[in-house]
């Protein structure tokens, strides 16, 4: 059986996809990249445009952080319960919501009515206090 394939096209999963699809769908695959290092090869192995820095995902960038008061500590659920201002790196406005922390030790540190900076994540879907400082 003879091939369907352009010689300009890329093989994905073993299902030929042409070239033109594939520079559609590469700042897709670009966006989920671990370094902007590797989505930049990427992008130029394709011959696609680089995306912005800010669309790439910034895995080991520095920490952003963000001022709250502390509402709440639930020490039995591993929990803080703060009021915040707006988070940017989650693209989260201002309120008051619960978090995981990454240190149960950090719960002893704190009590209601604290001022805090915090950096917060959201790995796997749960949003975390990554880092805490008490002002």
């Amino acid at each position: 059986m003879r091939s369907m394939m352009n010689p300009n096209d890329i093989a994905v999963a073993c299902i030929p996809v042409p070239e033109h699809i594939m520079k559609i769908l590469m700042p897709l695959v670009v966006a989920i990249t671990v370094t902007p290092a590797s989505a930049a090869a990427l992008a130029q192995h394709v011959h696609a445009a680089p995306l912005p820095q800010a669309a790439v995902s910034t895995a080991g960038a520095s920490l952003t952080y963000t001022d709250g008061v502390v509402k709440r500590v639930d020490k039995a659920g591993g929990r803080l319960t703060i009021a915040h201002d707006p988070i940017v790196n989650l693209d989260m406005p201002r309120m008051t919501m619960a978090f995981r922390v990454k240190d149960a030790a950090w719960l002893e540190r704190v009590k209601e009515g604290d001022r805090i900076r915090f950096a917060a994540e959201n790995p796997q879907g749960v949003l975390t206090v990554v880092a805490l400082q008490t002002k």
